[in-house]
């Protein structure tokens, strides 16, 4: 069905306004009735799209965005549309600074109260969760970063989930048997709760971000044993020491080094010149390899993706030599 394209003149400036607000980083939110009829004819017309009640953007804007932005400029546009709203899961773990696994972040994450219906929205998930106890954090009220982590302990995968375990204790400084207490207190008989307290055993804050907790979830479902974190080797002559992400201490006293390789190894945004940047700091990692070598440990590399195939990530580590043990089995 064909629409007419041309704009009243209040129509055409709330289309200015709008890229207004997507130039300071926002959606555009039609807090005034008038503003309300005009987007909602920009709308008819194709030329915006309406992302939640009140609330819409430039198709371009939106398709052009990152994960991570498209859930923090729509969370905080539904919280001006509606300032009681209780966001939680995966997006209340973003605004936390927890952790962002992308494959939980296609959709803001609100809480439903049990009496009510809404609307439905592509980009705007319900969950019809208890809510506990709220945490404000500026313009958002989120269940808090306890009740966050063990709702997504207890309905996502253990890959995803290990993340946002260690992120509270990295973040936060939560302990296991803290969260386990909180979890025994406040969640008991929630659907999926064994599976999360299955997920706190692993749980350790010495995980440098969500990409290597989501490595050793792959090395644990695979039977890998659960290695040692940011492992120290001194240095000859004390000469400081060499840091490693994954390390497992062999029966002969030597050490078996895995290194998670991102291009965040390889980049430094501070520099002019990212290729000058990023071989200085591959040669300089050839050197500390050799070095490592010579100390009489073996040192191996990965990629995430190479952890996607379980199995064959798996059956790679144990040829490196590294110790086995039972897979972990997810639920």
């Amino acid at each position: 069905m064909s629409h007419d394209k041309r704009c009243s003149k209040s129509q055409a400036e709330l289309f200015f306004r709008l890229f207004e607000a997507h130039h300071g980083g926002h959606l555009f939110v039609a807090t005034k009735k008038w503003d309300e009829r005009c987007a909602y004819a920009l709308m008819q017309k194709e030329m915006i799209i309406r992302l939640y009640n009140h609330v819409y953007a430039d198709p371009a804007y939106w398709n052009g965005l990152g994960v991570e932005d498209r859930i923090f400029q729509l969370a905080s546009a539904i919280a001006v549309v509606e300032p009681d709203a209780v966001f939680c899961g995966a997006t209340a773990a973003l605004l936390y600074g927890i952790g962002s696994a992308y494959s939980l972040l296609d959709r803001v994450q609100v809480l439903l109260p049990r009496s009510t219906r809404r609307d439905m929205y592509e980009f705007v998930e319900y969950r019809r969760w208890r809510p506990g106890d709220v945490w404000q954090l500026g313009p958002f009220t989120l269940t808090d970063p306890y009740r966050t982590v063990v709702d997504i302990a207890r309905t996502s995968a253990f890959r995803y989930a290990l993340g946002y375990v260690d992120g509270l204790a990295r973040e936060y400084g939560v302990e296991r048997e803290e969260l386990r207490a909180y979890a025994q207190a406040n969640c008991r008989g929630l659907h999926g709760i064994a599976r999360a307290f299955d997920v706190f055993e692993h749980m350790d804050g010495r995980s440098d971000n969500g990409g290597e907790s989501e490595a050793r979830a792959a090395m644990i479902l695979a039977g890998v044993a659960a290695p040692e974190l940011q492992v120290e080797i001194t240095r000859p002559g004390n000469a400081g020491y060499y840091l490693a992400d994954y390390g497992w201490q062999m029966p002969d006293g030597s050490w078996m080094l895995a290194e998670l390789h991102g291009l965040g190894k390889f980049e430094d945004d501070a520099q002019n010149d990212p290729e000058h940047t990023a071989a200085k700091t591959y040669r300089a990692a050839l050197v500390r390899d050799a070095n490592l070598r010579a100390m009489g440990h073996n040192v191996i590399h990965f990629k995430l993706s190479d952890t996607y195939d379980v199995k064959a990530f798996g059956s790679m580590m144990r040829g490196y030599g590294i110790p086995t043990t039972k897979p972990y089995a997810d639920s």
